[in-house]
């Protein structure tokens, strides 16, 4: 009964988040068509409004691909994987341009350091979500300037990868570390309350590394310490990470 009402809960407070997230941005784009209607706005104001509108328009784009990935994966949906090698620092790097764009940092605010050499092989779309949703994470949970370092090392053995994203921002409580990977939880933080999201970022990060035969945890020494990002990827083939240990 005690898990029922739980999960009641997270619903619920999923919903409440999606019905932000919808409607923030659509209220956007209209109060940005409504303006391009009245006569005589300047050219560079209609500009910066159109600028304005894609922006939100990405927003409410990358949010319905986030629940409809999170919808499969909740169904136990094995996703499809075309596995191919991928250059692990070339697509951190392509990854941190996207977050940097998104939320209009200073290139200094996320440092890479990957190997260019370092290749992996694995599915290459589901792991651009996966660091894509991780340097998401860990900027919008930092101060400003955000502090974000990206890492990844092989083992002696050459037979897994680790991939980790260090930040300084708010933490993460021990008792949470675990549970922020569960679908639809949010850490009862009013820190966490105050920035946007749903509940479904770390939930797809974990099933799709798990689907990458990977395995991700989470570490911080507890709130305002920061926190660090851990996933382990098998370097060829898919035996599970877990089972390597």
């Amino acid at each position: 009964l005690a898990r029922e009402i739980l999960e009641v809960r997270r619903q619920t407070g999923f919903i409440d988040s999606v019905t932000h997230e919808l409607k923030s941005p659509l209220a956007s784009i209209k109060l940005c068509l409504q303006t391009l209607e009245r006569d005589g706005v300047p050219d560079d104001k209609r500009a910066a409004l159109r600028v304005m509108m894609k922006d939100d328009v990405d927003r409410l784009d990358a949010f319905i691909d986030d629940v409809l990935q999170a919808s499969r994966l909740a169904d136990d949906e094995r996703m499809p994987s075309t596995l191919d090698d991928v250059p692990l620092g070339a697509l951190v790097r392509r990854c941190v341009e996207t977050i940097v764009a998104k939320h209009k940092l200073a290139d200094a605010e996320i440092r890479v350091s990957i190997d260019d050499a370092l290749v992996v092989h694995s599915d290459r779309a589901a792991l651009e979500i996966v660091i894509r949703n991780l340097l998401d994470n860990a900027v919008k949970y930092s101060g400003r300037p955000a502090e974000v370092r990206v890492e990844a090392q092989t083992d002696e053995q050459r037979r897994v990868t680790t991939l980790e994203v260090h930040d300084r921002g708010i933490g993460i409580a021990k008792g949470d570390l675990k549970r922020i990977f569960q679908r639809f939880y949010r850490v009862p933080d009013e820190r966490v309350r105050k920035r946007k999201g749903t509940g479904l970022g770390l939930f797809v990060v974990s099933a799709l590394v798990r689907n990458l035969g990977g395995a991700v945890d989470a570490r911080s020494e507890g709130p305002g310490t920061g926190a660090t990002m851990r996933v382990r990827l098998p370097l060829r083939d898919r035996p599970s990470v877990e089972g390597m240990a």
